[in-house]
Parts: structure tokens; C-alpha cells; sequence
């Protein structure tokens, strides 16, 4: 599996995810967060960093039961 981990800043993110404006990057990019083919997170500097997966990833909560 390819998986894809970079650092974009807001004008090469925006062309990344497809998206015209500027406005529209938060948008596009919790869609595909949302379908589990992207994490991103973004760090100062109007800086994005994020990791492209082929194929929508899960994450699963592992916990023993104990709060």
C-alpha cells in the first residue's frame, strides 16, 4: 500500500484537493478525512500536513474496558 505524508502550504493544498478558493480547502479536505482517505492536520503557518491513503483507512479505540 502507497501511503502519501507531506507538508503544504494553504495555496498548494488547495490545489491538492481540488478546490478553487482558498475558503473551500477545510471543506473538501474533512470530506475525505471523513471517508477515511485522509489525515490532516494543520500546523502554524497556514502550513498543512497531512497523509493520503489509497483506500479508506478505519481507525479503531483499543481499550480493556477500564475507565
Amino acid at each position: 500500500m502507497n501511503i502519501l505524508k507531506g507538508k503544504l502550504n494553504k495555496k498548494q493544498m488547495a490545489r491538492f484537493a481540488g478546490v478553487e478558493t482558498l475558503s473551500e480547502i477545510e471543506k473538501s479536505l474533512a470530506r475525505l478525512a471523513d471517508q477515511g482517505y485522509l489525515k490532516y492536520k494543520k500546523i502554524k503557518g497556514g502550513i498543512y500536513q497531512f497523509t493520503l491513503y489509497p483506500e479508506p483507512v478505519k481507525e479503531l479505540q483499543l481499550s480493556n474496558g477500564k475507565r
